[in-house]
């Protein structure tokens, strides 16, 4: 990589890499500083603490902030509320607005987090010139008019699907040979890490997302390469190839997916001089051994890299300080965010941890007679976390809080240990909701032994998406997870 265009980091990294970045064999980096959000908003639980935006009239002085900070464009996040798998405070559309012609007035583009089509065309439609991620629910022939007539560009980010590979195997990344020739042995531990990590038992689709960029680049909008590495399984640099072979199975030609990360980014952020080769433009140069502009894969093939002329070296990085910083920069945000949503499930769990359960009786054999399921708390804070649910031959079905089972029956020290392992986790997961004749992907936000809610997220049903149902008592004939 020659040139980083880095969409959100504290100041004292900024001007660090701003500084570095003039040094011999350093990428250039521009960047947003702290993006603009909600208190308590995404991206909260990795970044934390820093400047909020409350309302619009904090919208000036926030950008100038950033201005001061070396930010030469503003990143803002829309969530309406939704963020993350998890419900997150998101900026108001009027304070949004106000900080567009903020960042306008300061010469600087805007840049908007979204991930749903109707929260891409409503940031446009207060301005925001480049949306950070393709919407994840499919967008209509209106909304995609809408992003195209305003001349907004798209920032694709499909290289966050090679983070979830299928159970069993490898990263993505893992399987492109020549990069992982590339990649230092201490990044490709990383990444068989992270393959092998816990994943949702419904693994999420990413399918809708690529359709949306293909319809936008064929209705004339620019799309623009970005991997939203660090995410797992995503490696700055490395996973930009592989976000040029995402967006040629979207459709793009291998030449339009090229420009896609050169040009395009170059036109779009105003970089004089980079993401051409033309008389007079910088010496930024990637040499490969290959035509990527018919192979798209013979991008990895890198033969030599020029930073303003200088040949630079390609492996100083390997085993670096910089290196062994970098890694151990992203375990600390990676754990942050597995921090903060333990944290999120367990407040769900600690609302119910006061509920009356009646103890079941046995017989003389051990077989349970349970007027009631058996509560189940974890033994370091007593903290309720699921039911088992005994029957007439003496096994035990481990539930959720409200009755639903998790795995078959089996014995009661077996019922435990999989409830005192699992039972938090599966409330995180996403679950299906009947509405009428309708299954509707849902996510819980309460539970406890008397009632279920639920926020409906089914990306095909926008009548009901985002509100909320709940449901008393808890009936498994009206929610389940999801298959």
């Amino acid at each position: 990589m020659t040139t980083v265009l880095d969409m959100f980091s504290k100041p004292p990294l900024v001007q660090r890499a701003i500084s570095e970045g003039h040094e011999r064999g350093n990428a250039t980096v521009f960047s947003s500083s702290i993006g603009a959000t909600a208190p308590g908003g995404h991206p909260s639980m990795m970044y934390a603490p820093f400047p909020y935006v409350s309302s619009a009239q904090e919208a000036a002085d926030f950008v100038s902030a950033r201005r001061n900070e070396g930010a030469t464009y503003l990143k803002l996040f829309y969530e309406s509320g939704q963020g993350v798998g998890m419900t997150l405070p998101s900026l108001e559309l009027p304070t949004i607005r106000a900080l567009v012609d903020a960042a306008h007035a300061e010469n600087m583009l805007a840049v908007a987090h979204v991930q749903q089509a109707v929260d891409a065309v409503e940031v446009v439609d207060c301005g925001v010139d480049v949306l950070a991620h393709a919407p994840k629910n499919e967008m209509t022939h209106a909304q995609i008019a809408a992003i195209v007539e305003a001349k907004a560009a798209v920032i694709a980010t499909l290289s966050i699907q090679d983070g979830f590979p299928s159970p069993g195997e490898p990263a993505p990344l893992l399987t492109q040979a020549a990069l992982v020739d590339a990649l230092s042995p201490a990044w490709i531990d990383v990444l068989e890490a992270q393959s092998k990590r816990w994943m949702p038992p419904q693994m999420p689709s990413f399918e809708i997302a690529a359709q949306n960029v293909g319809a936008l680049h064929r209705a004339g909008c620019t799309i623009l390469a970005g991997t939203d590495a660090p995410n797992p399984g995503t490696v700055h640099g490395a996973s930009l190839h592989r976000e040029l072979q995402h967006l040629v199975a979207a459709g793009f030609s291998p030449v339009a997916a090229l420009r896609a990360a050169t040009a395009g980014p170059a036109e779009v952020f105003a970089l004089v001089g980079r993401g051409r080769i033309i008389p007079g433009a910088i010496a930024d140069l990637v040499l490969v051994d290959g035509r990527p502009d018919e192979v798209i894969s013979d991008s990895q093939k890198v033969v030599g890299v020029w930073k303003r002329g200088e040949r630079q070296d390609l492996t100083r990085y390997d085993g670096s300080a910089t290196e062994r910083a970098g890694i151990s920069f992203h375990h600390e945000q990676t754990q942050r965010v597995i921090d903060a949503v333990i944290a999120d499930v367990s407040a769900i769990c600690k609302r119910t941890a006061r509920a009356i359960v009646r103890p079941h009786k046995t017989t003389r054999e051990g077989h349970s007679l349970m007027r009631s399921p058996e509560p189940v708390h974890r033994d370091d804070d007593g903290e309720l976390i699921g039911l088992l649910k005994g029957n007439a031959t003496g096994l035990f079905e481990p539930c959720t809080l409200f009755g639903y089972p998790l795995t078959e029956a089996t014995t009661h020290e077996t019922a435990t240990e999989y409830l005192t392992n699992h039972g938090l986790s599966y409330l995180a997961q996403n679950w299906e909701f009947r509405d009428g004749d309708r299954w509707l992907t849902a996510q819980i936000i309460e539970a406890n032994l008397s009632a279920v809610t639920v926020r409906l997220i089914d990306y095909g049903s926008p009548d009901t998406y985002g509100s909320q149902r709940t449901l008393h008592p808890p009936s498994i004939e009206h929610i389940r997870l999801r298959r």
